[in-house]
């Protein structure tokens, strides 16, 4: 079959990461309806349910879950291109490697100021699903990790971990709030480098040990992990800070009052061939300063 038509696909990423159609339609400056149409339109295309058309927010089907981590990975991929090619000669261009996690809740959505306040910085991004899947070729790398265990040959803290159990407020209302209740509840796990015992260590002092996951409650991408939640699937280990945007929307709540302060956190950190660069210390200095 031909490639997916791409407003089909920006209108599906759209509404699949606000959960809106109405929302999707303001970011994309058109009607509501529109949003309905084209998505409808790539479900016809390839066949598949893509978005459950539930109120007041959508959510994304098994079929959907696959194509939006597709598509909202090559949509920073094509940001970054553009940037690339209309980048004005005089320029500084500051690489910067990030989890696709990191950039979709936090980064994309302060990206804009920054740019405003350094019209002569060029940012361009490198996506990575794993968390220390990140190359050589960057200036900065954004790493979640103990402070000891960071690359580059600088960091500065961005925010520090704060873990909390989330869920979509239909699978929250159901658990009451206690360890015992929540260790019996179905935790979906995130299996993939230093978040593999992230459950075990969130009850650590409780006298509690979690049930081992099922196979259908295991992820190692944080995204489906995410977006499982957000369909109602079950509960996770999130960050208080990273998924704030999904707390104030309505899509996840806490499902109890616990929390777990570590010592890991998310990290600005400058490589070797970066230390020198003005541009880059720049972007260091405003992420490690930005109000979380």
């Amino acid at each position: 079959m031909a490639a997916p038509n791409w407003k089909l696909l920006t209108a599906f990423e759209a509404a699949a990461r606000h959960r809106s159609f109405t929302r999707a339609a303001q970011e994309l400056n058109v009607q509501q309806p529109a949003i309905s149409r084209r998505v409808a339109a790539l479900e016809t295309e390839l066949g598949v349910r893509l978005l459950n058309r539930t109120r007041p927010n959508v959510s994304l089907t098994r079929e959907g879950e696959v194509l939006f981590r597709a598509v909202a990975s090559s949509i920073l991929q094509v940001s970054s291109a553009a940037e690339q090619i209309c980048r004005r000669p005089d320029k500084d261009v500051v690489t910067v490697n990030t989890t696709i996690g990191f950039a979709s809740c936090y980064l994309m959505k302060r990206l804009p100021a920054f740019r405003t306040a350094h019209p002569e910085i060029s940012v361009e991004l490198i996506s990575r699903d794993q968390n220390n899947a990140y190359g050589p070729d960057a200036d900065i790398i954004i790493a979640f990790d103990h402070p000891d265990r960071l690359p580059g040959v600088r960091h500065r803290l961005i925010f520090q971990e704060t873990m909390v159990a989330v869920a979509h407020p239909e699978v929250a209302n159901t658990i009451p709030d206690t360890p015992a209740a929540l260790a019996q509840s179905p935790l979906l796990h995130l299996t993939m480098g230093n978040h593999t015992d992230d459950w075990n260590t969130f009850f650590a002092d409780t006298g509690l040990t979690p049930p081992p996951p099922v196979s259908e409650r295991k992820f190692t991408s944080f995204m489906v992990y995410l977006q499982a939640a957000l369909n109602g699937d079950g509960v996770i280990l999130g960050w208080q800070t990273l998924l704030q945007d999904h707390f104030d929307l309505g899509q996840l709540t806490p499902v109890t009052s616990r929390r777990l302060n570590t010592e890991r956190g998310y990290f600005v950190c400058l490589t070797e061939r970066a230390q020198s660069n003005a541009a880059a210390l720049k972007i260091m200095d405003w992420l490690a300063d930005a109000t979380p």
